[in-house]
């Protein structure tokens, strides 16, 4: 198959003293509208997106995201290897609609999220995630993620007058890295409608873990919590296919310093078509 698809994201970093609820400090990825393609063939999926010029919060600072996501697996089994960098971030002015540039820092991620589908006989995630099976009949199913996760946060040029917050500068010129372990539970329903070719697939999924900061001289293990929710919706047909996609995720991440607060919401709309006549094999491998 393949898929040509568009959309917007959100992200949003903030910094927070431990027992205070308050948040002290924000920062917020240069979000944009995005597009990008993938295509997938029997265990195969590569992903590449890349965001739309013109179309950011601040137009003025050019910055890049980069994300790539990888899926395979079986039906009772999904392997989801990623890779996330954030090249640059901004600052929102409290006093009024604005951002100042935050230049030269960088936000990178790179993990691995591996579920287990209890109901996999009868319930297909492939359906529900991206369309690429069809689902005949509505039916649900409990599962299990974990998500082993790197995390690095690299400041060439610290300058502490663009932090008003001593803590939060200490935690981001330290260049913090990070290893952490999140298990999750959820549950997913397929809801089949008009002859098996329109489907709603909703999801939940809540998780906690543990974290190890790398360049810090102590071996104090750190809690991660997160939260997440999606729902996919459309047109499933034996050829062509489209869905609307809205995703939120809320992972709270309390590091030695100051807790950080990261909060997702990705909208998109996806295009694909199944070369349902391709060879079996390709180049007498795949």
């Amino acid at each position: 198959m393949v898929e040509l698809y568009g959309g917007t994201y959100s992200t949003t970093f903030k910094f927070r003293t431990r027992g205070n609820r308050q948040s002290n400090y924000k920062l917020v990825v240069n979000s944009s509208g995005s597009i990008g393609a993938d295509v997938s063939y029997k265990w195969m999926y590569l992903q590449y997106t890349f965001n739309l010029p013109g179309t950011e919060l601040d137009n003025k600072s050019k910055y890049h995201f980069h994300l790539i996501r990888i899926m395979f697996g079986s039906h009772a089994v999904s392997v989801e290897p990623f890779f996330n960098a954030y090249n640059g971030l901004l600052i929102p002015y409290k006093e009024h609609k604005g951002y100042e540039s935050f230049q030269g820092i960088d936000f990178t991620n790179a993990g691995l999220d591996l579920s287990y589908y209890f109901n996999h006989r009868k319930y297909s995630y492939k359906a529900a995630a991206s369309f690429r099976e069809q689902q005949l009949q509505s039916a649900g199913s409990a599962f299990l993620t974990a998500t082993p996760f790197w995390h690095q946060i690299r400041w060439k040029n610290p300058t502490p007058q663009l932090i008003s917050d001593s803590l939060t500068y200490n935690l981001l010129s330290s260049n913090p890295s990070w290893l952490s372990l999140v298990f999750k539970g959820g549950y997913t329903h397929n809801i089949v409608l008009g002859n098996h070719n329109w489907i709603i697939a909703p999801a939940v999924l809540v998780g906690a873990g543990v974290l190890h900061e790398i360049n810090r001289n102590n071996d104090r293990l750190q809690a991660v919590t997160d939260f997440q929710g999606w729902v996919n919706a459309g047109y499933n047909g034996d050829e062509y296919y489209a869905y609307l996609n809205a995703a939120y995720d809320n992972l709270n991440t309390n590091l030695l310093v100051k807790d950080m607060h990261r909060k997702d919401f990705n909208l998109s709309l996806t295009l694909g078509y199944r070369f349902a006549h391709l060879p079996k094999k390709i180049l007498g491998i795949l």
